[in-house]
């Protein structure tokens, strides 16, 4: 093996050195693989940024793997090394290979004028994530010292929903510059992430689909960049041939045109197969006439030599005979009953598609139209079609008149059958009915059974009813809404149902339909409601408290106070503190029945002195009659309201604040006097300058 090839080895040598094109600067960048494979279950552990590869070509000169250096659009450049961890990825990678192709470190560092050389990005790659197997070339290859393992380069930037036909991601371009230090020779490539493409050709997807996607650069002169996606396989020229039918087909007796797909270094190529003729057996493009034997699949063979030492070769099957000839033919009447079916098989073909996408040779239809069916053969493809129709079951319906007075009768008739059974167990297409109800009739003919329903109400003279609210507030209105129609005539001269009334009065109504006629009447009224405010005091300086009465009629309105600084209460007595200077306007609204009234008058507020209201709870006393802080007392500033209760340690109240300026002389609700300890109090209280105060906390008796 080893002997194997070291011989394979020089003789690529050779025909390397002898086919490359050598680059007038220092390096030429011809590909990066920009989302490299990283399949968790092959490379545990690994990060993509460790399996990314560029594929370069060197100039003229003599490289050392020290002079080089690269800008990557992510990451920092950490420096090549070669080393026994190097040269053991190097074989490890070689052995993988299943071409004729090699792997070489530069012997000592230093790589040969113009040789193709695959930089990978980390010492720490992966063999298995990216295959080497089909390398049919002799490369350079060396490696960045390991650390980075995020990636170097930013993948795709499109949707990950789903694959999509065109990119939609924004524009965002990459930019690589590899420099040959001894001169500041550099190239500089540049690619788009959402022209990257997936494993479909496609663009987006998930990150699988997307593993592979590789930028490919052309030179020399001002590089242009193209897209594509060999999955998960290292950024090489595999050796491959493939055949495409480029006119013609052997059906029928006729002949084929063939063209050569080439990848990597081929350099002849032979036709062989069958047993007809090839207009060019070594050509790129050759035409095949079929000979006596070749019938039906024929198959034909394209080798293609390169530097390996086995050929490469693929394979086509054509096919040969005639075109399909389709029938349909059916198991029944093309003329269905409703309900019924029938079955449709086609024959002379191989597989079939029908106008239904079914496949098969046979489908059951039950639907009137027209249904075709393609049948595919070796040679071509051929359809058929047949017309399925519908025979007329019965359309029943029933006709005659819906509606009779009662005592009297209407004949109903049916149509649309030959013979007809009625729900009332009568026979014959007509019966005559006396009562009000549903009546249904069966149709048969030959094709099945109908059904048909008529309704037939018995109408009794009218009997008219007024509803709506016969009781209107003053300067309103009310809708007034009769019943019994269907036509009215009001007392007003108005024909509608509902007629609108503003004046009280009595209203009457005449409805009728075709058994007679009936007549109702209502009494419409008015509702007064009034409203009138008491304030007290009118005018002051503020903070300025007024009370507020309210009276209406009725006496049992609802009251709803406006109190003209934002301020809004309910009820009959209300109390409001002013804060501010000012003329303020009071409203006052009663409602009652849907009525409403208003009211208001006018309070005045002059400017005072300003005071910032405070309160604070004293924590000890001593009721001990002495004389001296006998009683609780609150230091109170400017307090307009408090409410403040005492308990005891079992949560009992023994005292309360129910206004400003009040005392607790440590006595209960009974009078007798607590004991000594500590109580708890909850206090809050109100400002005149309208400040809230809140405090809990405690309170010791001593005696």
């Amino acid at each position: 093996m080893y002997l194997y090839r070291s011989v394979l080895l020089a003789s690529f040598l050779v025909a390397f050195e002898a086919w490359a094109q050598v680059p007038t600067e220092c390096l030429e960048i011809e590909s990066i693989l920009v989302d490299a494979c990283n399949p968790s279950d092959l490379c545990p552990g690994s990060s993509e940024g460790q399996n990314e590869m560029i594929r370069f070509r060197t100039g003229p000169q003599a490289t050392a793997i020290g002079d080089l250096e690269a800008d990557w659009p992510n990451n920092s450049w950490r420096g090549l090394v070669q080393n026994s961890t190097t040269a053991q990825l190097t074989a490890t990678l070689n052995a993988t290979i299943e071409s004729c192709g090699w792997l070489l470190e530069p012997p000592g560092g230093i790589i040969p004028p113009g040789s193709t050389v695959l930089l990978v990005t980390s010492t720490a790659m992966c063999t298995a994530a990216n295959s080497f197997a089909s390398l049919g070339d002799t490369l350079y290859i060396i490696f960045q010292d390991a650390g980075n393992t995020n990636g170097h380069f930013a993948n795709h930037n499109n949707s990950t929903n789903a694959p999509a036909a065109s990119p939609d991601g924004p524009q965002a371009f990459r930019t690589l510059i590899l420099t040959y230090l001894p001169t500041a020779c550099s190239d500089t490539v540049t690619y788009d992430r959402p022209q990257l493409v997936n494993v479909l050709g496609s663009y987006g997807g998930n990150s699988n689909l997307n593993d592979g996607a590789t930028a490919v650069f052309t030179w020399p002169g001002v590089p242009s960049v193209s897209y594509i996606n060999n999955g998960c396989q290292a950024p090489v020229i595999p050796v491959s041939v493939d055949i495409e039918v480029l006119s013609g087909s052997l059906c029928d007796g006729g002949t084929v045109t063939l063209g050569s797909v080439l990848q990597g270094d081929i350099t002849s190529l032979q036709w062989s197969g069958g047993t007809g003729t090839f207009s060019d057996p070594t050509g790129n493009q050759t035409t095949y006439t079929p000979g006596p034997g070749d019938v039906g699949n024929v198959v034909l063979q394209l080798c293609g030599e390169g530097n390996c030492a086995a050929p490469v070769c693929t394979t086509i099957t054509l096919p040969t005979g005639n075109a399909p000839v389709v029938t349909i033919t059916a198991d029944g009447p093309l003329a269905l009953c409703p309900g019924e079916n029938v079955e449709l098989t086609a024959s002379g073909a191989d597989s079939y598609l029908w106008s239904t996408q079914a496949t098969g040779t046979t489908i059951t239809v039950g639907q009137p139209g027209t249904y075709s069916v393609v049948g595919t053969g070796a040679c071509g493809s051929a359809s058929a079609s047949v017309t399925v129709t519908t025979a007329n079951g019965p359309a029943v319906s029933i006709s005659g008149d819906d509606v009779f007075c009662a005592g009297g009768s209407v004949v109903l008739t049916a149509q649309g059958a030959d013979s007809f059974v009625w729900n009332t167990q009568e026979t014959g297409a007509a019966i005559t009915v006396s009562t009000g109800g549903t009546y249904t009739v069966v149709g048969t003919n030959s094709c099945g059974s109908g059904t048909a329903s008529f309704q037939v109400t018995e109408e009794q003279a009218p009997v008219t009813t007024i509803n709506g609210d016969l009781a209107i507030c003053s300067g309103a209105s009310t809708t007034l809404t009769a019943t019994g129609g269907p036509d009215y005539l009001w007392s007003t001269g108005e024909q509608t149902a509902a007629i609108q009334v503003s004046q009280p009065g009595t209203y009457s109504v005449t409805v009728e339909n075709n058994c007679g006629t009936s007549t109702a009447s209502v009494e419409v009224t008015s509702l007064v409601v009034t409203a009138a405010i008491t304030a007290s005091p009118s005018s002051g300086v503020a903070p300025l408290e007024v009370s507020f009465t309210g009276q209406s009629a009725p006496v049992d309105a609802a009251l709803a106070w406006d109190l003209g600084d934002g301020g809004a209460d309910t009820g009959a007595d209300v109390e409001h503190i002013y804060l501010e200077p000012g003329v303020y306007t009071v409203t006052l609204t009663a409602s009652a029945s849907g009525c409403t009234a208003t009211a208001s008058t006018t309070i005045t507020v002059l400017d005072g002195p300003s005071v910032i209201s405070s309160i604070t709870v004293p924590n000890v006393f001593t009721p001990n009659g002495d004389g001296h802080n006998d009683d609780l007392t609150l230091l109170e500033v400017g307090i307009a309201k408090v409410d403040m209760e005492v308990l005891n340690r079992w949560g009992q109240v023994v005292g309360r604040f129910e206004r400003p300026g009040q005392a607790w002389d440590a006595r209960n609700f009974s009078g007798e006097q607590v004991p000594e300890g500590t109580y708890f109090f909850v206090m809050t209280a109100t400002g005149v300058d309208g400040r809230k105060h809140e405090a809990k906390g405690t309170i010791t008796v001593l005696r």
